[in-house]
């Protein structure tokens, strides 16, 4: 996990991507590799990042067969069970999308008007 962090934190600050973009794809990617590692019983997860003119997008990819993952509201006593609450707090979209060997989840956040325009 901390390997796909650190990947994605280089490539986006080689793209000049702004710091605060940057540290919520990092949270982003940590809650979505976590979540693919303990929810699946995958031997390969895959993360990558890639920015478009609008948005910087953070995909996961598991061999998990369990359906579509879904936020929820975590008790104030629970320990876990808030990640893809953060995601959702923290992309501008996410969703997930069923495969034949697992599932794919895409998190994408909005670029502001003048990196989007540099790119």
């Amino acid at each position: 996990m901390a390997h796909a962090r650190a990947q994605t934190v280089d490539a986006l600050r080689e793209w000049q991507i702004d710091d605060d973009i940057v540290e919520a794809l990092r949270l982003i990617v940590s809650e979505l590799v976590t979540n693919a590692m303990v929810h699946t019983a995958s031997r390969n997860i895959e993360a990558t990042v890639s920015v478009t003119a609008t948005e910087a997008i953070v995909t996961v990819t598991d061999q998990g067969l369990f359906g579509t993952p879904v936020a929820r509201e975590a008790r104030a006593e629970e320990e876990n069970g808030r990640g893809l609450a953060l995601v959702d707090a923290l992309a501008t979209r996410w969703g997930s999308t069923p495969l034949a060997d697992g599932t794919q989840v895409e998190a994408a956040v909005a670029l502001p008007e003048q990196t989007a325009g540099a790119l």
